[in-house]
């Protein structure tokens, strides 16, 4: 933007013209330190949102996990059990199939 289109373009444009002029070289370094400085802010402040938004999304996946390991451990306890209980049924199985063979085989015998 050229001076006189500054000069043209409104009263606020000759405040700020006015003020950087006063304060000399170390005025306009602090006027683009504060303005850079306010951009910085804001980029800092989007990528706070961002890490927020993220770790509560960590936050929230870690608990599912937690969830599904109480559950699986819930699984195989009710698992083992039945593993237990499966086990005793084959065990009584077997004892009565071959107490079956040995009346057969005693049937045999007496004829």
């Amino acid at each position: 933007m050229d001076p006189a289109t500054i000069v043209t373009s409104g009263h606020s444009y000759m405040k700020i013209l006015e003020m950087v002029l006063n304060l000399g070289p170390i005025g306009l370094v602090l006027v683009f330190w504060y303005f850079g400085q306010q951009k910085t802010e804001e980029i800092q402040r989007r990528a706070d949102e961002r890490v927020q938004t993220v770790m509560d999304r960590y936050t929230a996946d870690m608990q599912e996990m937690r969830d599904m390991y109480v559950t699986n451990a819930a699984l195989v306890k009710r698992y083992e059990d039945l593993a237990g209980d499966l086990k005793e049924v084959v065990t009584l199985n077997t004892q009565a199939m071959t107490r079956l063979v040995d009346r057969i085989d005693k049937e045999k015998n007496r004829e």
